[in-house]
């Protein structure tokens, strides 16, 4: 049994902090198979959770229509995957256990790291969709303009 990866104090609060700047620049530091391991961790599991907690405050709004939900798999291995549906409406997102909200108009399923690089900012989604580390099912003009909801998208993008 390997131990489990441990990440120096500083490391962690830039990770635990939600200011993207802050986990940009734990990423640029960190190599992708350390921080992937420390992911698969339960306190890795916290941070992405806590993540998911924090949608709601960077929701930017603007869709029309119905509220439609969009699922995210966030796979760690060797943990379980972290999954949870984001309920979007006009100007509201809602954060919900997968599979309470019926079936999602999209899913976009990637690793941790992936995931973490894409919430703040480091790595755009088309990057990733092309890398084949980001699948989509479903609704993909919804999941294009994920970033745009949730103002992660480049300067001088629409979504």
């Amino acid at each position: 049994m390997t131990a489990e990866p441990t990440f120096p104090p500083e490391l962690l609060a830039g990770l635990r902090s939600g200011d993207l700047a802050d986990i940009r620049a734990v990423l640029a530091g960190l190599p992708r198979q350390e921080l992937a391991a420390w992911l698969a961790t339960p306190e890795g599991g916290d941070v992405l959770r806590s993540a998911f907690e924090r949608m709601p405050e960077r929701y930017t709004g603007g869709l029309t229509g119905p509220a439609q939900t969009a699922r995210w798999e966030v796979s760690r291995s060797p943990a379980d995957t972290v999954a949870y549906d984001l309920v979007l409406a006009g100007d509201t997102c809602d954060v919900r256990e997968t599979g309470i909200s019926g079936e999602p108009a999209v899913t976009l399923a990637l690793d941790a790291v992936g995931f973490v690089e894409m919430a703040s900012a480091s790595v755009q989604g088309m990057d990733l969709l092309l890398g084949g580390r980001l699948h989509i099912r479903g609704d993909v003009q919804l999941a294009m303009r994920m970033e745009a909801l949730f103002g992660l998208a480049e300067p001088g993008e629409s979504g």
